[in-house]
């Protein structure tokens, strides 16, 4: 990496990266509400119809069933601390992508070696106008650029196809 793009700390760039729309907040906690309902009702479910009566419902198997929404809660409120230290950056030569505060993540994709360049809407993305961007390198060398409005989704996809285009490396 060139020396001008960090200030001493591999995780301190002197350019900012671009963040997430703040309408990703809302997809994150859409799906985590949705997950943590889903399983609890089948962890519910399981619990209910597979203990034997017998056995009963004791406190072991309530703390059990009160996992999954205790997950979901911590999860939830460690979003906006995931969304402010999640961004992307086109420099000069590379696509930058970080993400993380405790465990932090910087990868850099080299246009030349960029083979695919992905935009994935689901349905609740859709409805909220994001759009999922995915840059790949191989098979195996794949990051996601995070969920950013349909009409930047759009532009990144354009400008990283010609960036590719133009620093394309022969194999």
């Amino acid at each position: 990496m060139e020396d001008h793009l960090y200030q001493g700390d591999l995780f301190l760039p002197r350019t900012e990266f671009t963040r997430l729309p703040r309408k990703v907040l809302t997809l994150w906690r859409i799906e985590i509400g949705l997950a943590a309902l889903v399983l609890t009702a089948v962890a519910a479910l399981v619990l209910g119809l597979g203990t034997p009566r017998w056995l009963g419902w004791d406190r072991g198997w309530v703390l059990v069933s009160a996992a999954i929404p205790l997950q979901a809660a911590w999860m939830w409120f460690r979003l906006p601390t995931r969304w402010r230290f999640t961004g992307y950056r086109l420099a000069d030569e590379e696509v930058l992508v970080r993400r993380g505060l405790l465990q932090r993540s910087l990868e850099a994709f080299p246009y030349g070696r960029i083979q695919l360049v992905e935009v994935a809407s689901g349905f609740l993305a859709r409805r909220l106008g994001l759009a999922h961007v995915t840059v790949s390198i191989g098979v195996r060398e794949r990051v996601e650029m995070g969920p950013v409005l349909a009409e930047e989704a759009e532009r990144l996809r354009n400008k990283l196809t010609d960036l590719t285009r133009q620093k394309a490396v022969e194999l």
